[in-house]
């Protein structure tokens, strides 16, 4: 439907009248009698949603065909792509020959992907379903399980690794698929939310902004969890403790860089720009400490492989200040009012 324009009329000396567009009327099932609920726009629009039902309809069912030819990480990125544009059921054909691209799939959609599950199976086919939707875990509380389970895989990774826990390491790299789900399934609120806008304000998120403010927020979140996990598989990779003297600058730094992360989930959780300013300059602190640090290393009496592994340990605890200071961005860009909304005032 194209866009059409609409005088507005004064009624009973008082009331604003607009009529709706028939065509639209109809097909969206309006009829004489019929309510619709008004929700006023952070950019000065009025959204329009019919019988007062803010909510998205189930998406249709998304049918994929797997061959004996294509590599299993096209069919997982194929899988991957249904669930985070919305659809609620996926149904995979196989063709002979793909019973590792079927157990590849099977092992993405328990590890990978929230809510999803298996409700039939035969011999050809596969039909997968998302049994969760975003009433029971909306966009803001997913993020803040997802931030935790981030910040607790820091912790110990460099915990692991400042004393050669093998075991502990090992635990953290497995908690990097638990942040995978959040943030799959956060991606996917956010894109059914920017297509429809009801449901951006049913999920807590007023206007678009929010739905591109939080994407970055979980991508920030989820290169946090994967540099927790490169430090946990350095850990891994040690056949010895290293001395206090190589680790205490590195721990120092990893202490610096875990309080900025915090800081800036602090900040947007109250959305206060004043804390997230001074996270962005802690931020400066923390990757300035550890390029530092990576210049005294040549100083210690370390052998090569141990200068490699701290250098690259190192630089996963800067990615991880800077990444905090990314969150603390987001929150000035979140917590700054709207342009349309200021002008739109009296």
């Amino acid at each position: 439907m194209s866009a059409e324009i609409r005088r507005i009329q004064l009624t009973g000396g008082a009331t604003y009248v607009v009529s709706l567009p028939k065509d639209w009327a109809r097909s969206v099932g309006l009829k004489p009698g019929h309510q619709v609920t008004l929700i006023p726009q952070s950019d000065s629009s009025l959204l329009i949603v019919p019988r007062g039902e803010a909510k998205i309809e189930p998406g249709i069912e998304a049918f994929m065909e797997v061959s004996s030819s294509m590599d299993p990480e096209v069919a997982v990125r194929n899988f991957i792509s249904y669930y985070l544009t919305g659809h609620e059921m996926i149904r995979i054909r196989f063709h002979q020959g793909t019973s590792k691209h079927r157990a590849v799939l099977k092992e993405v959609a328990r590890r990978k992907l929230m809510g999803v599950e298996v409700i039939e199976e035969s011999a050809d086919e596969l039909l997968t379903q998302c049994l969760i939707g975003y009433s029971e875990l909306p966009v803001k509380k997913a993020v803040n399980r997802m931030s935790i389970i981030a910040a607790s895989m820091h912790k110990d990774a460099i915990s692991a690794y400042a004393n050669c826990d093998q075991g502990l390491a090992g635990e953290v790299i497995s908690r990097d698929d638990e942040v995978d789900r959040f943030y799959f399934f956060i991606v996917r609120q956010l894109k059914m939310a920017v297509q429809n806008r009801a449901l951006s304000e049913e999920i807590g998120l007023g206007n678009p902004r929010d739905c591109l403010g939080y994407r970055l927020v979980a991508k920030s979140i989820e290169r946090v969890a994967d540099h927790a996990a490169r430090i946990a598989y350095m850990a891994l990779a040690l056949d010895r403790k290293l001395s206090p003297e190589a680790l205490n600058d590195a721990l120092k730094v990893s202490e610096l860089a875990g309080q900025v992360y915090s800081e800036a989930l602090k900040a947007l959780e109250e959305l206060d720009a004043k804390v997230a300013h001074h996270c962005i300059s802690r931020s400066v602190e923390a990757v300035d400490a550890g390029r530092r640090t990576v210049e005294e290393l040549v100083k210690l009496n370390l052998d090569v492989k141990s200068i490699v592994s701290l250098s690259l340990v190192l630089d996963s605890l800067r990615r991880i200040a800077e990444y905090g200071a990314d969150i603390a961005e987001v929150t000035i860009n979140l917590a700054t009012p709207n342009a349309m909304a200021v002008r739109a005032k009296p």
